[in-house]
């Protein structure tokens, strides 16, 4: 498994199409501080923090340019939350990511995208199950 940064990729909650709410997939669109690595397009399991709130809550992240849609030259970073529905538009948000998934891929239709997408949930709470929180000390198993 790759290492990823001790430092979380920082952005804000923007508005995107809408298109993930609409196939039941709602995703919180981050624009990330100027300046900042963005990783490589793919599909990751990680933690998004929202410091304003002390909320962490267990994501997958699409981070590319939704080749099945065809629609956008410029890369994406969308977060799938698995545990809240919050409203986020205009927080400043941190993913600490723990593990990429798989490549982006264009699928034949959105079929087949919802069931990639439902495995990369399934896939990412598993590793996440597993994983310390973010600012949350790993406690050692006895």
């Amino acid at each position: 498994m790759p290492e990823f940064p001790p430092t979380p990729l920082v952005g804000t909650v923007v508005h995107g199409a809408g298109r993930g709410k609409g196939l039941g997939f709602p995703t919180a669109n981050l624009s990330p501080v100027p300046g900042t690595a963005v990783p490589p397009p793919a599909i990751y399991s990680g933690w998004l923090a929202r410091p304003a709130t002390g909320g962490v809550h267990r994501a997958t992240v699409s981070i590319g340019t939704n080749p099945t849609f065809g629609d956008c030259a410029e890369v994406h970073v969308e977060v799938h939350c698995h545990d809240t529905s919050d409203d986020l538009y205009g927080e400043r948000v941190e993913l600490w990511f723990v593990a990429r998934l798989r490549d982006t891929e264009k699928f034949a239709g959105v079929d087949e995208l919802l069931a990639a997408a439902r495995e990369d949930v399934r896939r990412s709470d598993a590793l996440l199950a597993a994983a310390p929180r973010p600012g949350v000390p790993s406690t050692p198993t006895p």
